[in-house]
Parts: C-alpha cells; structure tokens; sequence
C-alpha cells in the first residue's frame, strides 16, 4: 500500500476513500501509531492515512488530477 494523503481527521480520510472507491479504486485508512499506541495519547496531532494498492498509485493519482482540475473534489 501507499499514502496519498494525509488527513486531521478519520472523517475526512473516510470521505476520500469513499470518493476512490466509488471510482472502482481499493483504498484504506490508517492511523499512525507508535508502538501500537495512537499518536495523540503522546501529545501529537493525530493523522490519519489515506493508502491505496501499488498498483493502483498511478491510475488514482490521474483520476484525481482530473477532479482536481475540474473543481470536483467535494
């Protein structure tokens, strides 16, 4: 999996998975962690992960361009 984004909130990551999935598109949210423990518990802002397959890294990178161009990524 690679990260193409990251996002302050689960909410937000969920949202852009949604959008990649409906494109056809497998992807996933992570948050990070240290030693298992989220990173907020240590005093850090939390950040969460949006991952897609390998071999999909260059297709959803266009798609997106493509939205990003034509002001739909909302």
């Amino acid at each position: 999996m690679i990260t193409i984004r990251f996002f302050k909130t689960r909410e937000d990551a969920e949202r852009a998975r949604q959008i990649l999935e409906k494109a056809g598109f497998d992807a996933e949210v992570s948050e990070d962690k240290f030693n298992n423990v989220p990173i907020q518990k240590f005093g850090v802002r939390a950040r969460y992960r949006l991952n897609v397959s390998d071999e999909d890294f260059y297709p959803v990178t266009a798609f997106l361009a493509k939205r990003i161009r034509a002001g739909r990524l909302k």
